[in-house]
């Protein structure tokens, strides 16, 4: 058989980030599925290694904040973003956003980490730096530290 088919139920989507490589088998490609509720948003920046990464907005209005602009973005909108381009995503304090992700780079030499859930691993992290919505929430802030003692241990001592 030379397809996988799945099907997804758009309007009652888990909240964050659903990625699709095991479902689909995915060998080139990263997919995924975001759905953030009203107010809510990415609690990191993350830029890429390889990666540029194309956003369809397929419902709500939200703002993605890119090198520290902030772009609104609605319905019908598609953003594409280069590997550099340091970037979280939000939804309006009215509207939870829903969007696909799609990201490739060739697939030799990815996944890094045969465990990730995403196809394409090269993300680069900035716990460091919230985003400007979070800037002064301490919880995200402690989430954050916690987060990069726990992935990048090696890094703990420079927060």
């Amino acid at each position: 058989m030379n397809y996988k088919k799945i099907t997804v139920d758009y309007t009652n989507l888990p909240e964050w980030v659903t990625f699709l490589r095991n479902d689909l088998n995915l060998k080139g490609i990263g997919v995924g599925l975001i759905h953030l509720k009203s107010g809510k948003g990415y609690r990191f920046l993350h830029k890429h290694k390889e990666q540029e990464e194309v956003y369809f907005i397929l419902d709500g209005q939200g703002i993605i904040h890119i090198d520290g602009e902030d772009v609104a973005v609605s319905k019908g909108d598609i953003i594409k973003i280069d590997p550099e381009g340091k970037r979280a995503l939000k939804a309006i304090e009215d509207s939870d956003l829903v969007a696909l992700c799609i990201g490739g780079i060739p697939k030799e030499g990815y996944p890094q980490n045969p465990d990730s859930m995403s196809l394409i691993d090269d993300g680069i992290p900035d716990y460091d730096n919230p985003p400007h919505w979070y800037a002064n929430d301490k919880d995200v802030i402690n989430y954050l530290k916690n987060l990069k003692e726990k992935k990048h241990p090696k890094l703990k001592n420079k927060l």
